[in-house]
């Protein structure tokens, strides 16, 4: 599917640009690659926004904006507003009041014979036509709260939908359409502060950039406010629940990751590990290789590794379906295991960006089997006393019905006579306030119920024969995190009382000569 975007839109400034005003803006929308590439993968660059032209008229900026499905172009627009705006406003006390799209074409690329079932179909909020092999979406005079309302995306996810309405098992599954907001809280205090916490972490010291993709350093303070909110979760969530702690493995099976289909769903997710083969000769021709060259040998030690055999776990409750595997159990005696023990993996690629959204994270997870009712009276309680949590914290959120679960991710049809819940997944949002122009919020809690997915997966049966289900609450450590330096900000003083009676007193940033800088 190959989405290419064509807008025209414009900046409405909060008076008339004089020549040198003019000269400022055109030199942000000269150098406006830099602000455009910025996430987008290696390779994918062509895509990402370009400004075909644009003039000054009046108090407005007016623009032609094209792109592929990087850097969009409506987000290419948003991307400028804020650069724009500093300059203009710190130089010429000019302001940008707001933004407007005049005219937006989408175009959607797929094969002519799935194009056609799409004629006629009516797209909320746009003109919808088929030409061809191309579904093309003609949207008019959006302003700034069409977009904070998402009704790009949304749209495309419509026509997604609609081309797999037969087959999207999510959309299939789900009785409460995905992405409906069924709880919100608005913090009681007013939130201040509004820059980025991970640019703010970094100059601070309280992270610093490992080399791996999506890895970070995080040094003592924000270590201290991590140890906080899993001490926090544990006991005020998890434990009040019934849940008992156990260690999981994070070295999964390649057997385990097929048994759950979860080799189908997001194959491109995850770390495979190869074990390498025992040969210490072999290994010596490596290591002297390296030493005379001054640089790893990547092909020789390649050809020292086995096949892959295992994943870094991805979804980090693998292991307690594997536990149940063959096994009988009385679902009168429901059990409830909760693990922290260390890291979960998920390859983002170029999705990773900052410190919400990572390749290596810390999370909580709830995993739970039982009687149906059970599972989903479970469920509810997590997500519950997550909510209760936050509302203790005074920290802004919203609870949505999820659109990805992530044991369906991907999955197309089901023909295994699966038993699903009517919302397979619920989610938990903590706002993110710097993120000026839509509301954006970083997903700290996901309560999911696998129906009788992982049941079959692994043969688990009760003693009576009677139905046997499974669920799993992630809690996020390093998003609730992220999303409270996000309301809260970095001075400790202007923190939460019972987070500063968790921690007592913050620790230092390590002083290096060199850095923090």
């Amino acid at each position: 599917m190959k989405l290419t975007f064509n807008l025209k839109g414009k900046l409405i400034f909060s008076k008339e640009l004089d020549e040198e005003a003019k000269k400022c803006v055109e030199e942000i929308l000269k150098n406006a690659e830099t602000i455009f590439l910025k996430g987008v993968p290696k390779g994918k660059e062509v895509e990402a926004s370009k400004i075909i032209n644009y003039e000054f008229e009046g108090n407005t900026l007016k623009l032609n904006i094209v792109s592929g499905r990087y850097t969009r172009a409506h987000e290419g627009l948003i991307r400028l507003k804020k650069p724009i705006a500093e300059k203009l406003g710190k130089n010429f006390k000019i302001g940008v009041r707001r933004i407007e799209i005049d005219d937006y074409v989408i175009t959607i690329e797929i094969d002519e014979e799935n194009a056609k079932k799409l004629e006629g179909v009516k797209v909320p909020e746009c003109e919808a036509k088929v030409e061809g092999n191309k579904i093309i979406l003609t949207f008019k005079n959006i302003g700034e709260s069409e977009l904070k309302r998402n009704i790009i995306d949304r749209a495309i996810k419509f026509v997604k939908s609609e081309l797999e309405k037969e087959e999207d098992l999510t959309f299939k599954v789900c009785k409460i359409p995905p992405g409906t907001i069924v709880k919100e809280y608005k913090a009681k205090r007013k939130i201040t502060f509004d820059k980025d916490p991970t640019e703010v972490a970094e100059k601070l010291g309280w992270v610093k950039k490992f080399p791996g993709r999506g890895q970070w350093f995080y040094t003592p303070p924000i270590t201290a406010l991590f140890r906080a909110f899993e001490d926090l979760i544990v006991n005020e969530i998890v434990k009040k629940i019934g849940f008992e702690e156990c260690l999981f493995p994070k070295l999964i099976p390649l057997e385990i990751m097929y048994k759950m289909r979860y080799l189908e769903g997001l194959p491109e997710g995850m770390y495979y590990v190869c074990p390498p083969k025992r040969e210490p000769e072999l290994f010596n021709e490596f290591v002297n290789e390296m030493m005379i060259k001054k640089e790893i040998p990547k092909e020789k030690l390649k050809s020292l590794l086995r096949d892959p055999g295992y994943v870094l776990a991805p979804a980090q409750c693998e292991p307690f379906y594997q536990f149940f595997e063959g096994e009988i159990i009385d679902v009168d005696k429901p059990i409830m295991f909760f693990d922290r023990s260390g890291w979960t993996y998920r390859w983002e690629g170029g999705g990773a960006k900052g410190l919400d959204r990572v390749n290596e994270f810390l999370r909580i997870e709830c995993v739970w089997i039982g009687s149906p009712e059970f599972v989903e009276e479970i469920r509810d309680k997590t997500l519950r006393y997550a909510e209760e949590l936050a509302e203790k914290l005074d920290l802004e959120y919203w609870t949505e019905v999820g659109d990805d679960p992530f044991y369906l991710e991907g999955r197309k049809k089901e023909d295994r006579g699966i038993e699903f819940p009517e919302v397979p997944k619920y989610e938990m949002r903590l706002l993110l306030p710097h993120i000026k122009d839509e509301r954006k919020g970083v997903a700290v809690t996901s309560a999911n119920v696998h129906g009788t997915h992982f049941v079959e997966g692994f043969r688990i049966k009760d003693y009576k024969g009677r139905k046997v289900w499974t669920g799993c609450t992630g809690y996020g450590i390093t998003r609730w995190v992220v999303g409270y330096l996000a309301q809260y900000g970095f001075d400790f003083d202007d923190w939460h009382p019972i987070i500063k009676k968790k921690i007592k007193k913050l620790p230092e940033v390590p002083k290096l000569i060199t850095w923090p800088k």
